[in-house]
């Protein structure tokens, strides 16, 4: 459960799944977003939700991966569209259901790291009272760079450390993709949204999450391609299946909120 005071009253209740998904929606903020127009902003109405995504802090300069000598510093989606689908009832009280693509300019680059809070791009809606809004993220490859990448650094257990990257083409599984769904507390209830009040959502990528189940062992016998620890598809590939798995089995993220 996440609660923010002073007057800006969000409390959201989720799934088991959230402590272990690789995309967390760690604080949706009813606060005025950033007046700063440089983020792209997609689709139409009044209520502006502002969408940021940054590594996890653990309170290291990284994501400390537990004792494996795994630590992320940087890295990047690349983001082809959003599917946007949401239910509820217009200001006339007339009940709706949406569907909509909203297609960015050029593909949506975001490069994040453990620092960085700042919004990355803007969806707006129409004001409404808001049974249920779900976000479809597409990733996509571009400019023969990853739909997905982490940089890093691999520490050995003899203390020497070789830099680390893990890279998800499109190809390898027909792209990943996240889906967020946002619904009130109760399935009867309703959250509203004006222009007044605009969301600020946060994604965390949750590194620990996405290692969590590779070894040391692994990592020390990994093979190493130019100085580099790559992890992708057809390097690394028992790891890399590790990882894909945990981050197809977090790519649905339930959120419940009143």
């Amino acid at each position: 459960m996440f609660v923010v005071k002073d007057n800006q009253l969000t409390i959201m209740k989720t799934t088991h799944k959230i402590y272990t998904t690789a995309l967390v929606l760690s604080g949706v903020l009813f606060a005025s977003c950033s007046e700063n127009m440089d983020p792209e902003m997609i689709g139409e109405g009044d209520v502006r939700i502002g969408m940021s995504v940054k590594l996890k802090n653990d309170g290291n300069s990284g994501a400390r991966i537990m004792n494996s000598g795994i630590n992320v510093e940087s890295g990047f989606l690349q983001i082809k569209e959003i599917d946007l689908e949401t239910e509820g009832f217009d200001e006339n009280g007339n009940e709706f259901k949406r569907e909509m693509e909203l297609k960015f300019k050029e593909v949506e680059k975001i490069d994040f790291n453990a620092f960085d809070s700042g919004v990355d791009f803007f969806i707006n809606i129409p004001t409404g009272n808001y049974e249920e809004i779900e976000f479809e993220i597409d990733l996509i490859d571009n400019k023969n760079e990853p739909s997905i990448q982490l940089d890093g650094t691999y520490t050995y257990e003899d203390g020497s450390t070789v830099p680390l990257k893990f890279q998800v083409f499109g190809e390898d599984d027909d792209a990943i993709d996240f889906e967020v769904e946002l619904e009130a507390d109760e399935d009867d209830d309703l959250f509203f949204l004006n222009g007044i009040n605009n969301p600020l959502a946060l994604f965390e990528i949750d590194a620990r999450g996405w290692f969590g189940n590779v070894n040391t062992l692994e990592l020390e016998n990994a093979e190493l391609t130019d100085g580099i620890l790559l992890i992708s598809k057809n390097v690394n590939r028992s790891i890399y299946q590790k990882v894909e798995s945990r981050i197809n089995d977090s790519s649905d993220i339930e959120l419940k909120m009143n």
